[in-house]
């Protein structure tokens, strides 16, 4: 049927279309390693944004947290010294009332003593005019 020469032309047109479809998929092979590349590059800027990102949130997070320590500190320095005020006011509303009571007292004493003195009962009751009635 064929002879010798025409079977080793059609082995080599053979091989020949075979390597032609190896070569076409090499180069889709080759365009997948590319696309693959250019996708994992893409991923990494992506990470590297998320990354900056969430340092970015933990910076903003230890600043929040010191700014809420700094205000529970003065909120407690603020509260201390209120404190500090109304016990002085405390003290001295004490010290007014024990001298309050003191003054009373003595002022009821002074008051009994000049209402049970005759001098006193004298100088405040007005003179009665002695009215002499005569007949004629």
């Amino acid at each position: 049927m064929f002879n010798q020469n025409t079977s080793a032309d059609t082995k080599i047109a053979v091989l020949e279309e075979r390597l032609s479809a190896y070569e076409v998929m090499m180069n889709k092979i080759d365009e997948a390693i590319q696309l693959m590349g250019k996708t994992s590059q893409n991923i990494s800027k992506m990470l590297a944004v998320h990354e900056e990102k969430i340092d970015q949130c933990n910076k903003t997070d230890d600043l929040i947290s010191k700014m809420l320590n700094d205000l529970k500190d003065e909120s407690e320095k603020h509260c201390e010294a209120v404190n500090n005020r109304i016990e002085k006011i405390e003290t001295k509303l004490d010290e007014f009332v024990k001298y309050r009571w003191i003054i009373v007292g003595v002022f009821a004493v002074v008051s009994f003593a000049l209402s049970q003195s005759n001098m006193v009962v004298d100088f405040l009751t007005p003179d009665s005019s002695q009215v002499q009635i005569q007949q004629k």
